[in-house]
């Protein structure tokens, strides 16, 4: 009588040891990236993290702020990023902002683009012209200052091809 298991063993070492290759493989063709937030790498966010956390809180006290338009679009019409600010007490728009807009992708920083000071347009602060190439997600961020206080913030979008 044949006994199989010394076969068994050895297939089941040889299937380890190549998805042990396989993993490797893969991890050194696609590199973990560093993932920067408003230009900003997590280094620099986390030893600052307190000072961030105080003026994010001062600034929304004093400001409503949000993105505007459809968070899912056509790769042909995603050409610029909005964000409304007002004051809480008044309401009205705030003209006196510094706003920086940049764009990106989740976990990669190679599309990474950065689209410049925003202008103000009929209430709402707009970034400058730009183009997607591939579909997916986006990430649009914000550094929004005004007087002494500043945040960051950031909306995700998904560009689709039609």
């Amino acid at each position: 009588m044949k006994n199989y298991w010394p076969f068994g063993i050895f297939l089941l070492a040889m299937v380890v040891v190549g998805l042990i290759v396989l993993t490797i493989k893969i991890a050194i063709t696609n590199p973990v990236e560093l993932q920067n937030m408003c230009q900003r790498n997590s280094q620099e966010i986390d030893e600052n993290i307190n000072e961030i956390t105080k003026m994010r809180e001062a600034f929304l006290k004093k400001y409503h702020i949000a993105f505007e338009g459809a968070l899912q679009q056509d790769i042909k019409s995603f050409r610029q990023i909005f964000v409304r600010l007002s004051d809480k007490t008044s309401g009205k728009i705030e003209t006196d902002a510094k706003v920086r807009f940049f764009l990106t992708r989740p976990n990669t920083t190679k599309e990474d683009q950065i689209l410049g000071e925003g202008e103000l347009v009929e209430g709402l602060w707009q970034s400058k012209s730009f183009e997607v190439q591939k579909s997916g997600r986006y990430q649009g961020e914000a550094l929004v200052e005004v007087g002494e206080v500043s945040i960051c913030i950031t909306q995700e979008y998904f560009i689709q091809n039609n």
